[in-house]
C-alpha cells in the first residue's frame, strides 16, 4: 500500500478540473509543456528499469488498441509488430500470452496518443473572451518522461484476472519537473494514475502544443470501492460491441471498473453459444444482431486493456422466455395471453423448475460460456430476479405455486448453477431476491467458504444492504430510486384500446378489468434521475457503521425497453459519471454540487471532443463560463 500519510506542499491549492476527485491533490500556477518531440516512459521495478515508450520505441501507438479490440488480427499483428515480446523468432504462428507487461505497455502508449492527439480547449471553463491560455512565446518548462515505479515488476506470466482486478488502485503522481513520477503498487493501479495524468492536460489553440496551467502537481488518489460499475442490457433492444466500446473508453476515463453485460432476457437471446447454436440463430431479433464469441472476446480483452472486468448475466430461471424459440419444452408459461400475470412485463415464459433437460442445458450454456468469458474477468452474474411464481401453475414438472414448494427446488437449481460457476474459479452474483426473498442458502464467508463466496446484488433500497451484510455476504447496491437510468421516460406499455381487457385477462377470467397503463403513462420508477440525483444517492444512510468494509461497491444501471445504440450515450452520460465519483471518492452532500458541476461540465467538454461518445450537457455554456448558477 503507498503512504497512509500525505504531506501537501504549501502550493496556492487550486484544485484542477479532475473527474473523479481525487483523494488528495496540491497544485500551484506554472505551466508545463508537453515536449514537443513527444515523452517518452520508463518503468523502474526490481531495481530495473524497462523503456515503454520513447523515440526508439515509436511504433504507432495505437497499434496495442487496436490489437485488445479485434481478437482475430491480434496474433500475426503482435507477432509482427513486436516479436521481441514474445521471444526468439521462430518464424511460425504463435498465439500471445495477455499478459500485465503488454497491458501497461499498451496503457502507457495510449495515454501519450490520447495527449498528443487531444484537441481539447477548455473555453467553457473561462469567462468570455478571456486570455486563458498561456503565452506562446517565450521560455517553456517541459514535461518530457514519465517514469512509472512499481516496488515488482508485471507479471510477465498469462493475465490471472482475479490477481490483476484485486491489485491495488491507489497512486501517487509528482509533476514537478521535466520528469513526471506516477508510483503505484498494481499495474491496475498505473492505469488509473495514467488517466490522471491525461486529464491534466490541454490543446493550446494558438499553438500544436499540449501543456498544464497546474504544475507543479502533487497528488494521492484511491477509491472508496472496488465493484465501480454500469450494467447495460444488451436483449431488451438491439446493441453493437462498439457500443460498448465507447462505453469502455469513457468508464475508464472515470476509473470504473465493472461493465455488467445483461446479455439475454425474455424478449431476446443475442449472444452466441456455439454448443447451442440455435438458440441466438432463433432467439435474437435478427440474424445481424447475434453478438459472436469473436465479438465478446473483443469486448473483454478490450476492456481488460483498460482496466475494466467486463462480465455477462444470464439471467436464470426468470427472464428467460427467449429460449423457447429454439427449446420450447424448457419453458413454462411462455407468451400466455395474459403475460402480466406471468411475467414482469412481456413477454412470459421461464425455465422449468424440476425438468432435467433444464439441467443439461444450463450446464451446456455454461459449459460452454464461462471458459470463454474466465481469461478476462473474475466475476459471472447467474441473474435470480422477479422469479414469477403463478408461472409454475403451468410447469408440468411442478403444478404449484406454493413457496413452500417452489424453494427447495429454486435452492437445488442455483445450488448446480453455483457449482458449475465456481468450478471455472468465477465469483457468482445474485439478484437480493434469491437471498431475502426465497432464503437460499449461498456460499459466503459467514458459511466458510470464502473461494466462491456469492456478491449478493441489491436494487431496492438501502435497508436492503443491511439485511444482506448481516447475513454474511458483500453486497452491490444500485438504489432503483436513484441509480436506474431508465426511469422517468414513461411507460412502454400501452393501454387496452377499449380501456379494459378482453376475456382471458387476468388469467382465467372474462377480462373487464380497466387499463392499469393511464394518462400521464408514468413508467414504474420515475421520475428520471438527473446527474445531480445520482451524485447524492447515499448507500450507507441506513447501514450501521460496523457493516460498511462489508461493502463491496455498486453500479448504475441502464435497462433497455426504451433504449438502443442510437441514444446509449445520451442516456448513460454524464449521470453515470456522478456516480463514478461516488464510487471513486465516497459519498457527497450539497456542498459539493457546485464544484462538481464545474469539474463534470470540464470532464464532458473533453469525452465529447475526445472520444466518439455523445453526452448529454452537464449544464448550460453560460453558467459553466460565468462560475455557476446557483439559488
Amino acid at each position: 500500500m503507498l503512504l497512509a500519510t500525505f504531506v501537501l506542499i504549501a502550493y496556492t491549492t487550486v484544485v484542477g478540473a479532475l473527474w473523479p476527485e481525487p483523494t488528495e491533490m496540491a497544485t500551484g500556477g506554472q505551466t508545463f509543456w508537453v515536449t514537443p518531440g513527444g515523452l517518452t516512459a520508463v518503468l523502474r521495478c526490481d531495481q530495473g528499469e524497462t523503456v515503454l515508450a520513447g523515440q526508439d520505441h515509436r511504433w504507432s501507438a495505437n497499434d496495442l488498441g487496436i490489437l485488445m479490440t479485434d481478437a482475430s488480427n491480434w496474433t500475426q499483428m503482435l507477432w509482427d509488430r513486436v516479436p521481441s515480446f514474445f521471444g526468439y523468432w521462430s518464424g511460425a504462428r504463435v498465439e500471445p500470452v495477455l499478459t500485465e507487461t503488454l497491458i501497461l505497455r499498451n496503457a502507457v502508449h495510449d495515454t501519450f496518443k490520447s495527449i498528443d492527439k487531444s484537441n481539447f480547449i477548455p473555453w467553457k471553463s473561462h469567462p468570455r473572451n478571456s486570455q486563458f491560455e498561456p503565452p506562446v512565446h517565450g521560455r517553456h518548462q517541459y514535461v518530457s518522461k514519465l517514469e512509472i515505479q512499481l516496488k515488482s515488476c508485471p507479471d510477465d506470466e498469462k493475465l490471472h484476472p482475479r490477481k490483476f482486478f484485486d491489485g491495488d488502485e491507489a497512486y501517487e503522481l509528482f509533476i514537478h519537473n521535466s520528469t513526471a513520477i506516477l508510483r503505484v503498487e498494481s499495474t491496475l493501479g498505473a492505469l488509473r494514475g495514467l488517466q490522471t495524468f491525461q486529464q491534466l492536460f490541454y490543446r493550446h489553440s494558438g499553438a500544436s502544443g499540449h501543456y498544464t496551467d497546474l504544475a507543479p502537481v502533487t497528488l494521492s488518489d484511491r477509491p472508496k470501492w472496488k465493484h465501480r460499475g454500469i450494467s447495460i442490457d444488451i436483449a431488451r433492444n438491439p446493441f453493437k460491441p462498439r457500443d460498448l466500446i465507447r462505453t469502455i473508453d469513457a468508464m475508464a476515463s472515470a476509473k470504473m471498473s465493472r461493465l455488467h453485460v445483461h446479455a439475454t432476457d425474455s424478449q431476446s437471446w443475442p449472444i452466441e453459444i456455439p454448443a447451442l447454436p440455435t438458440l441466438a440463430r432463433k432467439g435474437a431479433y435478427h440474424p445481424d444482431l447475434v453478438w459472436t464469441t469473436k465479438a465478446l472476446e473483443k469486448i473483454q480483452s478490450y476492456g481488460v486493456s483498460k482496466g475494466i472486468s467486463v462480465f455477462l448475466e444470464i439471467d436464470m430461471p426468470g427472464h428467460t422466455a427467449s429460449v423457447a424459440h429454439a427449446y420450447p419444452q424448457l419453458i413454462a408459461a411462455f407468451n400466455e395471453l395474459d403475460w402480466s400475470t406471468f411475467a414482469a412485463e412481456p413477454l412470459s415464459g421461464q425455465l422449468k423448475l424440476n425438468s432435467p433437460e433444464v439441467t443439461t442445458f444450463v450446464a451446456d450454456v455454461l459449459n460452454d460460456l464461462l471458459p470463454r468469458t474466465q481469461p478476462y474477468t473474475s466475476l459471472y452474474h447467474i441473474g435470480g430476479d422477479e422469479v414469477n411464481l403463478p408461472a409454475y401453475l403451468l410447469d408440468e414438472t411442478v403444478q404449484s405455486d406454493d413457496p413452500a414448494i417452489l424453494q427447495p427446488l429454486l435452492q437445488k437449481f442455483i445450488d448446480r448453477i453455483v457449482r458449475i460457476v465456481s468450478s471455472f474459479g468465477l465469483q457468482p452474483i445474485v439478484w437480493e431476491e434469491m437471498l431475502l426473498d426465497w432464503n437460499l442458502t449461498l456460499p459466503s464467508d459467514a458459511t466458510g467458504q470464502h473461494s466462491a463466496s456469492t456478491l449478493v446484488q441489491v436494487w431496492r433500497n438501502s435497508k436492503r444492504i443491511e439485511e444482506v451484510l448481516r447475513r454474511g455476504h458483500r453486497v452491490i447496491f444500485g438504489d432503483y430510486t436513484h441509480w436506474y437510468l431508465d426511469c422517468g421516460y414513461g411507460n412502454f406499455i400501452d393501454p387496452y384500446a377499449s380501456g379494459v381487457s378482453p376475456p382471458g385477462i387476468p388469467f382465467n377470467t372474462s377480462g373487464g378489468v380497466p387499463s392499469k397503463t393511464t394518462v400521464p403513462y408514468l413508467d414504474y420508477c420515475g421520475p428520471y434521475h438527473n446527474w445531480r440525483h445520482i451524485y447524492r444517492y447515499n448507500p450507507l444512510e441506513n447501514v450501521s457503521s460496523s457493516l460498511h468494509h462489508l461493502i463491496e461497491g455498486g453500479e448504475v444501471l441502464m435497462w433497455s425497453e426504451q433504449t438502443d445504440s442510437f441514444d446509449l450515450d445520451t442516456k448513460i452520460w454524464p449521470r453515470a459519471g456522478a456516480a463514478a465519483e461516488v464510487l471513486w471518492s465516497g459519498p457527497r452532500d450539497d456542498s459539493m454540487l457546485e464544484d462538481a458541476t464545474r469539474r463534470l461540465g470540464e470532464w464532458r467538454e473533453r469525452a465529447v471532443t475526445e472520444f466518439d461518445i455523445m453526452m448529454s450537457p452537464v449544464q448550460m455554456t453560460w453558467c459553466l463560463m460565468e462560475g455557476g448558477c446557483t439559488r
